[in-house]
């Protein structure tokens, strides 16, 4: 049986490389997000079946994750957005995965490690650039070059910051 999954946020910037890159490889997740205009328009260019919720309405969140079996979460600010769908993919034993690096959903997914046991699903927030890829690349390249004594990673970034990124960096501020 192939597994459902969906990028929630499929409309935002990164959200929208997600899905390109779904489509590129043969991948067909199902997109999601608030705007039903936005992800329309995706799921016009892309074919994909596409599902529109809130987050703020917990029964439509809970339904709405009925069939998915994991979630991949690119819809911020994630300190407003994470704690609705990790308690939605909780309930509805689905795995939760986030872009984020903001170190608040981090704990906040830590709180939440004995429900995701007991649940069977593992929720890993920062798979996007900040921290799961640099940290599992560290990894790899200690274990293929056993010999090293030091490590430095460099990434070139050919880009603007995202709307998102620079809400959720105007908003750390204040911290």
């Amino acid at each position: 049986m192939k597994k459902k999954w969906m990028i929630y946020g499929a409309n935002g910037y990164t959200g929208k490389l997600i899905a390109e890159q779904a489509k590129q490889q043969g991948l067909q997740p199902i997109l999601a997000g608030r705007s039903r205009e936005a992800i329309q328009a995706m799921v016009a260019q892309t074919g994909f079946d596409s599902r529109v919720f809130e987050l703020e309405d917990t029964p439509v969140v809970h339904s709405a994750l009925d069939g998915i079996s994991i979630v991949l979460h690119c819809a911020g600010p994630f300190s407003a957005t994470s704690q609705p769908m990790i308690e939605a993919c909780l309930k509805n034993n689905c795995h939760y995965l986030d872009i984020t690096g903001e170190i608040d959903v981090f704990a906040n997914a830590e709180r939440h490690s004995d429900e995701a046991r007991y649940a069977d699903v593992v929720l890993l927030p920062g798979v996007g650039f900040d921290v799961v890829p640099t940290d599992c690349l560290a990894a790899k390249l200690v274990k293929a070059l056993p010999a090293a004594t030091t490590l430095q990673l460099a990434f070139e970034s050919g880009g603007r910051m995202s709307p998102g990124t620079a809400k959720t960096s105007i908003e750390g501020l204040a911290g």
